[in-house]
């Protein structure tokens, strides 16, 4: 007799039920009404003395003393504590439409991260970025030194990620010897990568599924467009030098979930994130341990978990695109502010598109007459493996890369000008036509079309960030 093959998703009882209903459950609280999206970025930058050397977190000139100094302008309250170190900051920056949620966080080698938002404008995330830039300068200042955030993909200063010293985090000790051991270029991942990061809300399972498809299929293209690495080791990069990086880090918690493309579920997301080594531990105490060779459905098993518990268990994982409670688009390097906005503009007009994917087939249907269907992982990591080698000479998925971005930027453009998303395509929504992001004040409206028309230009001369200085820039936004 033929053996079968069980292909429903097995009952699960005890505490891994339960702890596997509660992520589903956080993944389900992102649900979001049309009218309640908002929009996010992050932004990793390295700060870097004038001598070209980046500054460590340790010294009396060091980051650490910076974090402390900037914790002073917002009180007590502001203060992120971990294992007995300040190592980050949480407050509010009232911008002109909203108040914007900001937090200021460390990488592994200090690299300084501030996530802003979710705002109703990518406008006011900007001015948040702005003021955060600001406090830092005056900072620098009274400190005696001359230093400045650095926006790039991969820390240019070093010739390897050892030079530079980890920050004082469990955290990062433990993921730094336990990846090592995985991939050959994860401590560079650690050490000397700075990214850009957008997060984009949802309506429900099946609006999160299909971003999270197309955020999948346009991965490689975006980690192309933002492509801000010139140097890698001390050495020019071949270009995508951190796409590349994460070719090396881990194949278990890395890459594309399996059945990105498929339509996945929350549950399929969960199940794979039970997969994974979580590699460390951080309980309700803050106390940080080992996990060893166990999986994260190991801990999931032992006993409920708390929120911040499970939200730790999220975290652990590193794939092209990851979900939280949002979308997290992890593909870009690290951009100088404004273009970051601008890449977060891009994003979030393409992406609360809900008929993104059958404009794209419209205006490449000379190249892919039968859209997207039939594409699978495999053709999603020949499409980076293509962009990596052949850079503009490449083709995704069949379609020249010129042209692909011809097409995402005239449908950026038009539902950043026109408000409206599937308004006159076939089986278009008739009472929910708005994309949300760009659904705010003119002003607002003006910059994000500012943005887009900036990327424009620079893409239409096939240059990327990494080829363009500060100085280029400027015209870009005349």
């Amino acid at each position: 007799m033929a053996a079968q093959t069980c292909t429903h998703i097995p009952s699960f009882t005890g505490s891994f039920r339960n702890n596997l209903d509660a992520l589903i459950a956080t993944l389900e609280g992102g649900d979001k009404g049309p009218s309640g999206k908002k929009i996010g970025f992050e932004l990793e930058r390295i700060l870097v003395g004038v001598d070209g050397v980046p500054i460590p977190f340790s010294g009396e000139h060091g980051v650490g003393e910076l974090l402390r100094r900037l914790a002073d302008h917002h009180g007590e309250e502001s203060r992120v504590m971990i294992e007995g170190h300040l190592l980050g900051l949480s407050y509010d920056v009232e911008t002109t439409d909203e108040v914007v949620s900001v937090n200021i966080s460390l990488e592994p080698a200090a690299q300084l991260e501030i996530s802003a938002g979710p705002a109703h404008s990518v406008k006011a995330l900007y001015e948040a970025v702005c003021s955060f830039d600001h406090e830092v300068e005056e900072v620098l200042w009274d400190m005696g030194l001359e230093a400045e955030l650095v926006a790039v993909g991969y820390d240019p200063f070093v010739s390897s990620p050892l030079e530079l010293e980890l920050i004082p985090k469990d955290r990062y000790h433990d993921m730094d010897a336990y990846l090592s051991r995985r991939g050959r270029y994860a401590r560079d991942m650690m050490r000397c990568t700075a990214s850009t990061q957008v997060s984009l809300d949802y309506e429900d399972e099946g609006d999160a599924s299909r971003i999270y498809r197309m955020a999948t299929l346009l991965g490689p293209v975006f980690a192309f467009l933002f492509d801000n690495a010139p140097v890698f080791r001390g050495k020019p990069s071949l270009g995508m030098a951190r796409s590349r990086i994460w070719h090396h880090v881990d194949v278990d918690r890395c890459g594309i979930v399996p059945g990105a493309l498929e339509g996945l579920s929350f549950e399929d997301y969960i199940l794979w994130v039970s997969s994974v080594k979580p590699i460390l531990f951080t309980d309700e105490q803050h106390v940080t341990t080992s996990t060893g060779d166990s999986y994260t459905r190991d801990i999931m098993s032992e006993r409920p978990l708390t929120r911040s518990e499970l939200m730790h268990l999220l975290s652990m994982v590193f794939p092209n695109v990851r979900l939280k409670g949002f979308v997290e688009l992890r593909e870009m390097d690290s951009l100088p502010p404004r273009l970051a906005a601008a890449c977060t503009s891009f994003t979030g007009a393409l992406f609360y598109d809900k008929c993104l994917e059958a404009k794209l087939a419209d205006g490449l249907s000379a190249w892919m007459p039968e859209g997207f269907a039939g594409i699978d992982e495999n053709d999603a990591v020949m499409a980076r493996l293509h962009l990596e080698e052949q850079g503009w000479n490449a083709s995704v998925y069949g379609v020249p890369v010129g042209e692909m971005v011809r097409v995402l930027v005239a449908i950026a453009r038009e539902n950043i000008a026109c408000g409206t998303a599937c308004a006159g395509m076939p089986g278009g929504a008739t009472d929910d036509v708005a994309v949300p992001v760009v659904r705010t004040t003119p002003e607002a409206r003006a910059f994000d079309l500012e943005g887009i028309e900036m990327l424009a230009k620079m893409w239409r001369w096939q240059r990327l960030p990494r080829d363009t200085t500060a100085e280029e820039l400027a015209p870009m936004l005349a």
